[in-house]
């Protein structure tokens, strides 16, 4: 049965092609529609007469005198299995995708193995994504517990900044219980007098007040 093919567009300036008659021209493109998924078929001169010349005066001989000349250009190759001869066409590998299922419909040159496959590569894969990194359990509990008091205080929740506070508190050695909630329940709680609630840029000025009276409160040493 006929197929589509693929044709090169420098086909016709292959210099092996240029070299042959016109007619033979047309005999080796109806090769390609005719052949197998591996560019062969066999040698009936008769049966590829009917296939590419149904309707022309060209008898057998002459076919196979057309094929010899393809042959004779390096176009094609003639090879025997079990005393039967077969076509291949020579470029067939270079021009026409041979894919990993196809099946060879006749066999091939036992001169010539098929070539083995190229492993197509593997991506390499994809390295675990890194756990995130622990949390002390210090800063943990600064955030648990100054979030739960920002979304019971603020109707929107704790603001944009607060882990950039709890940051700075952390590191200049302010007291959580001591220093920060009563500052941030001062600042951060609706209040008839002061009206909205003044955020944590306002807490952060009331812990440092608390701060500095509690040091001054502590005893020496401590």
């Amino acid at each position: 049965m006929a197929r589509d093919r693929k044709l090169p567009s420098d086909f016709w300036t292959w210099e092996a092609v240029i070299d042959c008659t016109a007619m033979t021209r047309l005999l080796f493109l109806g090769l390609w529609n005719f052949a197998d998924s591996f560019g062969v078929q066999p040698l009936r001169p008769r049966t590829i007469r009917m296939q590419v010349f149904p309707g022309d005066p060209i008898d057998n001989d002459q076919v196979r005198a057309m094929i010899d000349e393809l042959v004779a250009r390096g176009l094609l190759r003639i090879y025997v299995v079990d005393e039967a001869e077969y076509l291949e066409i020579v470029d067939w590998r270079r021009i026409q995708r041979v894919g990993k299922r196809a099946r060879r419909r006749y066999p091939g040159d036992p001169s010539r193995p098929d070539p083995v496959p190229e492993p197509i590569p593997q991506a390499a894969p994809a390295a675990p994504p890194e756990p995130p990194p622990a949390v002390p359990p210090v800063l943990a509990e600064w955030r648990k517990v100054i979030g739960r008091s920002l979304r019971r205080l603020l109707p929107n929740g704790p603001p944009g900044d607060t882990e950039q506070w709890i940051d700075h508190w952390l590191a200049e050695g302010y007291d959580l219980a001591a220093d920060v909630l009563p500052a941030i329940i001062l600042a951060c709680r609706p209040s008839p007098d002061l009206g909205a609630p003044l955020g944590l840029a306002a807490a952060a000025a009331y812990a440092e007040a608390n701060r500095a009276r509690r040091l001054a409160c502590a005893p020496p040493g401590t």
